[in-house]
């Protein structure tokens, strides 16, 4: 009977020894090879100079690709752009991007995050930011004059009594 007892105590160091010494998954696999997530980065762009929306990129198979850009202006169109090379960022593989856009004509240069395998997904670095802090895009919000009024600290004169 003590002989079981320390048969079992003894299986049961063991296996969580065993498990404890077992090896954790890397999370590098989830990283994209730099060619595959530039190819990506480029046919995000691309679909934008056409005119596509956000979201799933068409003709995207193996892997797949999404783009997440909440800074894409109703209207203003992407006329060009330029990948000008891998940066440091949020996550392993970020690249700066100079974007060139009509109605309004401007310039911009923006950061975009590649990760994942398949899919694969590319953020705007500001969006992966907010995703990554649980933050969201405020609504600009109009006040009334009884917020104003509210909002304003409270005077010395505000305390007197009559």
């Amino acid at each position: 009977m003590i002989t079981a007892r320390i048969l079992n105590v003894s299986l049961i160091a063991s296996l969580t020894i065993v498990m404890g010494c077992a090896e954790k998954p890397d999370p590098q696999r989830f990283v994209p090879k730099t060619e595959i997530a530039r190819n990506a980065l480029e046919s995000v762009l691309d679909s934008w100079v056409k005119g596509d929306p956000v979201g799933l990129i068409p003709n995207t198979s193996s892997p797949q690709v999404h783009i997440t850009d909440s800074s894409r202006k109703k209207g203003q169109k992407l006329k060009s752009f330029r990948i000008l090379g891998e940066v440091p960022g949020d996550a392993p593989r970020c690249f700066a991007v100079k974007l060139s856009f009509t109605n309004p004509v401007a310039e911009e240069r923006a950061r975009y995050a590649v990760m994942g395998i398949d899919p694969l997904w590319v953020f705007r670095h500001e969006d992966l930011e907010m995703l990554a802090h649980w933050s969201h895009p405020m609504d600009e919000k109009k006040t009334t004059a009884t917020e104003k009024s509210e909002k304003q600290p409270a005077t010395a004169s505000d305390n007197v009594t009559p």
